[in-house]
């Protein structure tokens, strides 16, 4: 299926130390956040840094995750290396639907366009 490219944003990461947390506790995730005791009462809390296309299938709007694969490929993505791909960001992409536990329905962008994607960056 056919996608048609709207747009590359950059969601920055987080953290933070929480101090009370009881004993016991396990390694949790809520509001995008990732909750790990540390112990003696403290724990992490992460939230990763997002590299999200926003596309349009067939008339909805949606998004996909592309930074992992960024990530794995490049390293670090630096500010640079962001304005880099948001530049050369294609027009379409190739995606395929997914549907999570919910019923939500989520799209991945197919490995060939994200190879040509990333050698038209020149990273």
């Amino acid at each position: 299926m056919i996608a048609t490219c709207l747009e590359v944003r950059y969601e920055e990461g987080d953290f933070y130390l929480t101090q009370g947390v009881k004993n016991g506790t396990r390694t949790t995730y809520k509001n995008g956040y990732t909750h790990s005791p540390r112990g003696f009462g403290w724990e992490n809390n992460f939230k990763p840094s997002r590299l999200i296309l926003y596309i349009e299938v067939d008339g909805h709007k949606g998004y996909t995750w592309i930074d992992r694969y960024f990530k794995d490929t490049v390293g670090r993505l630096t500010e640079k290396r962001r304005n880099k791909i948001g530049f050369t960001m294609p027009s379409t992409v190739e995606v395929e639907e997914f549907h999570n536990s919910n019923g939500e329905r989520y799209y991945v962008v197919s490995d060939v366009d994200m190879d040509s994607w990333l050698s038209r960056t020149g990273l």
